[in-house]
C-alpha cells in the first residue's frame, strides 16, 4: 500500500489530503491551483445515496431533454441522481478516446442539469462511461485491448480530467474515475496515479464501478472511498418459470455473503451503481442482457418487480452498503408494452417508491449539501 492509500481512509477528505501531499509518490501531479475547499462529513455519517440513474446521450437539446427526467426521480422520493455520461472509442483496439461534439452537453449545459438536480434536492453521483460506436465480434469495454496502453491511458486521463473538474464545478457529491473497464483493472498504478489526479482537481467522495463479476482482483479499492458494483448476476440459474421474490431472494443470500465477506477486508462502503432488470421474462438469468428475450409480457413484469423486491429484502438498510442506485429512468411512456430496465409505470415503479418512501422518513440529505454548482 503507497503512503497515499494509507491516507485515503474512510471519512478522510479534502483536508486530509491536503495535510498528505508531501507523502505522494514522486510522480504525483502537480495542481497549479488547489480546488475550491467545501466543508466535509465523514461518509458514515452521511445518509446513504438511494436514487436512479438518467443516462445521457448525445441530444440536441440536453437540458430539456433531460432535466425533467431528473425532477421526475426526484418526484419517485429518491434522494439521489447518478448522471451518466458517456465517451467513445471505435472498438476494443480503438487508441482515441472522445467526447462527441454534436449533441453532448456543454459545460454550461453540465452545470444546468447539476443546478436542477442540487434544486430538486438530489445529490449526484457521476459516472463517465466509456462506449464502442463501432463493435466488432461481441466487443465491449469490458475487453478494451490497445496496442499501446500507455498511449490508452493517456486519453482515458484526459477524458475522466474533463468530467471530474465538471463535477468539481458542479458540486457532485461522488465521483466514479471508471465504469466495468475490466481488461484495464490489471494496471494498477495507472490507475493510482489517475485516481491521485482527480483529487488535485476535485474534492468530492471518489469509487469505481466494478463489473458484477469482476471486483475481488482490483488492487486500487484502498485509494477510494466507494467501492462500486453493479448487480448483473444470475439468479435463476434452474431457469425456473417466473421465479418468485422468495427464490430470488434466496439466490441472493451465498452472493450477499461472500460481497460482505469480502467488503470487510476492504473496509469501503459499497455502492450499488447499477441495480437493474428489464421487464423481460428470464431477466433474472441474464440481467445484463437487454436483447434476452427483447418481449413485454406481464410475467416478465413481474419479474422485474419481483427482482426489486428481493434486492430490497437483501440489501436495503445494512450498515456496509453506502448506497443503492437503480438502472435506469428514461423517458417516453414505459408501461405495459415496454421491455426495458426503466420501471416508469410498470410494477416495479411501487416497489422502488416504498423503498424510496421508508428511507426518506429516515431522514434525507438536506438539499443542495456541497452547494449550488458554479455559475
Amino acid at each position: 500500500m503507497t503512503s497515499l492509500a494509507c491516507l485515503v481512509r474512510l471519512g478522510l477528505f479534502v483536508a486530509v489530503l491536503a495535510a498528505g501531499t508531501a507523502c505522494k509518490e514522486q510522480d504525483a501531479p502537480r495542481a497549479t491551483t488547489r480546488p475550491e475547499a467545501v466543508p466535509r462529513t465523514p461518509i458514515e455519517s452521511k445518509p446513504p445515496f438511494h436514487g436512479l440513474a438518467v443516462q445521457t446521450h448525445p441530444n440536441p437539446d440536453p437540458v430539456g431533454t433531460y432535466g425533467p427526467l431528473i425532477r421526475e426521480v426526484a418526484g419517485l422520493g429518491a434522494d439521489t441522481v447518478l448522471l451518466s455520461a458517456n465517451a467513445y472509442q471505435e472498438d476494443v483496439d480503438s487508441m482515441v478516446i472522445r467526447i462527441e461534439s454534436d449533441g453532448v452537453p456543454t459545460e454550461a449545459q453540465w452545470l444546468e442539469l447539476f443546478r436542477i438536480a442540487h434544486g430538486s434536492g438530489l445529490r449526484i453521483v457521476l459516472m463517465p462511461k466509456v462506449l464502442l460506436s463501432d463493435p466488432r465480434d461481441g466487443g465491449w469495454r469490458g475487453k478494451i485491448a490497445p496496442v499501446s496502453w500507455e498511449a490508452w491511458f493517456d486519453q482515458y486521463r484526459e477524458m475522466i480530467l474533463h468530467y471530474a473538474r465538471l463535477a468539481q464545478r458542479g458540486r457532485a457529491e461522488v465521483f466514479l474515475v471508471g465504469s466495468e473497464l475490466v481488461s484495464t483493472e490489471k494496471h494498477t498504478e495507472q490507475w493510482r496515479r489517475i485516481i491521485r489526479e482527480v483529487r488535485a482537481v476535485y474534492t468530492g467522495l471518489l469509487g469505481y464501478s466494478a463489473n458484477w463479476d469482476h471486483y475481488q482482483g482490483i488492487q486500487f479499492w484502498a485509494d477510494l472511498d466507494l467501492v462500486g458494483l453493479t448487480t448483473y448476476h444470475n439468479l435463476n440459474r434452474a431457469d425456473k418459470p417466473e421465479p418468485t421474490a422468495a427464490d430470488l431472494a434466496a439466490a441472493w443470500a451465498p452472493i450477499r455473503d461472500e460481497i460482505l465477506a469480502w467488503r470487510a477486508e476492504i473496509g469501503r462502503p459499497l455502492l450499488f451503481t447499477e441495480v437493474g432488470w428489464c421487464s423481460q421474462e428470464g431477466c433474472s438469468i441474464e440481467p445484463w442482457n437487454y436483447y434476452h428475450s427483447e418481449e413485454a409480457t406481464p410475467a416478465g413484469h413481474r419479474e422485474q418487480r419481483d427482482n426489486y423486491a428481493a434486492f430490497v429484502k437483501t440489501w436495503a438498510g445494512r450498515p456496509e452498503v453506502g448506497g443503492l442506485l437503480w438502472w435506469e429512468w428514461t423517458g417516453g411512456p414505459g408501461g405495459a408494452n415496454d421491455h426495458s430496465y426503466t420501471p416508469r409505470s410498470k410494477p416495479a415503479e411501487q416497489v422502488l417508491r416504498e423503498f424510496f418512501e421508508r428511507f426518506a422518513r429516515q431522514g434525507r440529505m438536506p438539499t443542495g449539501q456541497r452547494g449550488d454548482a458554479e455559475s
